[in-house]
């Protein structure tokens, strides 16, 4: 069994590859990711705090279903998909997981991102 300490110190490093998305205010307005981890901001290039989501894909489309999708339903999803970054083209994977409120509404969600190949 993982001692409490290396089980700390892994989920530590979890925030270096997340982003955190939060339901807008607004109906109409753009989904942005409003934090972003080192090893994500590293695999894009850019530092994505503020960036809408649709940044994170080639169809931006596609991401804003995505997340759109999770906040609706407060389900999980996992996607993969082929994204020309920086360094070339890489497989990128993303696990969204969705957070609620006091209340138990969906109010955002936590993307993992990583890169697969």
């Amino acid at each position: 069994m993982p001692l409490a300490g290396n089980i700390i110190e892994r989920l530590a490093d979890l925030d270096d590859v997340i982003i955190v998305i939060r339901r807008p205010a607004e109906s109409d307005e753009t989904l942005r990711i409003e934090r972003s981890g080192k090893d994500v901001d590293r695999l894009y290039g850019v530092a994505l705090a503020g960036e809408p989501v649709g940044r994170l894909t080639p169809s931006s489309a596609d991401v804003d279903n995505e997340a759109a999708i999770v906040l609706a339903s407060g389900r999980t999803l996992m996607m993969e998909d082929q994204a020309q970054l920086p360094g070339g083209s890489v497989r990128v994977v993303r696990l969204y997981l969705p957070f609620a409120d006091e209340a138990g509404a969906v109010a955002g969600v936590v993307v993992g991102i990583v890169k697969v190949a």
